[in-house]
């Protein structure tokens, strides 16, 4: 693959998807996407990744992933609306450590392996082999965590993915075909791809949006299920999580509006 013809960079993708097709620096731990559906393995990358957020328990770790996990999968969408086809063995996860020292992950691409398909079918697949059993693996490791609820963190991310390619100079076909490709698979039975039983596919989840105090013109969107960010070290509920109360979200609202007055 020559990413020359392509009209979208690989810093672009880093920054809708958080993958790349460089190694990165600083890197903690690695292994193959295909590899973490085995027991052992995830459960090194829980307990890393979970010592790194400071989570005190597995439940936010398994979470924060599912989140990380839905800028894979978008990712997927997007290459193969584009006619490529990605296989797990050409994807690393990179667990690493930026300049501040927080902990990250990046999804490494080995553009050189990359193979022209437009049969779209291959996505499919990567949820059922790959996505599917990853995630309910994570579920079995978790005390109290709802599959659904992991499956939401995984929307609430590609709601970003969307938002910051709109806000992006990407060719807008591009975003069409991304779009177009996503609504299909919104369409479909979640069962087999996702392990959901549910009347709704999770990716179809309506969000609803609240008013943004850091920008009155740019509402946010609750997310669908809360990340848990309060269960880590000092941790809080985030504005924009369902557990928060309206009040509660009131107050942070007219708090933040007037940080902005006196520093304005």
């Amino acid at each position: 693959m020559d990413p020359q013809e392509q009209g979208w960079t690989w810093d672009q993708m880093e920054n809708f998807f958080y993958i790349s097709n460089q190694e990165k620096t600083n890197v903690v731990w690695e292994c193959r996407i295909s590899e973490l559906r085995n027991p052992d393995i995830l459960q090194n990358l829980l307990d890393l990744y979970g010592e790194g957020i400071k989570a005190t328990t597995k439940d936010v770790t398994v979470m924060y992933l599912a989140g990380w996990f839905g800028y894979l999968c978008g990712a997927m969408h997007f290459m193969s609306s584009d006619g490529w086809n990605v296989t797990p063995e050409n994807i690393n996860l990179q667990l690493y450590k930026n300049q501040r020292g927080k902990m990250l992950i990046s999804f490494i691409i080995h553009s050189r392996n990359l193979t022209e398909q437009r049969d779209k079918e291959w996505v499919e697949a990567f949820y059922k082999e790959i996505m599917n059993p990853i995630y309910k693996q994570m579920h079995s490791m978790s005390d109290s965590n709802h599959l659904l609820h992991m499956w939401y963190q995984a929307t609430h991310s590609l709601y970003w993915i969307s938002d910051r390619m709109k806000h992006s100079i990407l060719p807008e076909r591009y975003m069409l075909q991304y779009e177009k490709n996503m609504e299909k698979f919104k369409g479909g039975n979640p069962s087999s791809c996702m392990g959901m039983n549910t009347e709704n596919h999770p990716y179809a989840k309506k969000l609803i949006f609240i008013e943004n105090p850091w920008d009155l013109n740019d509402p946010l969107p609750l997310k669908p299920s809360c990340c848990l960010a309060y269960q880590t070290e000092g941790g809080h509920l985030c504005y924009t999580c369902p557990r928060m109360k309206k009040s509660e979200r009131q107050d942070k609202f007219h708090k933040v509006l007037a940080e902005h007055s006196t520093t304005s």
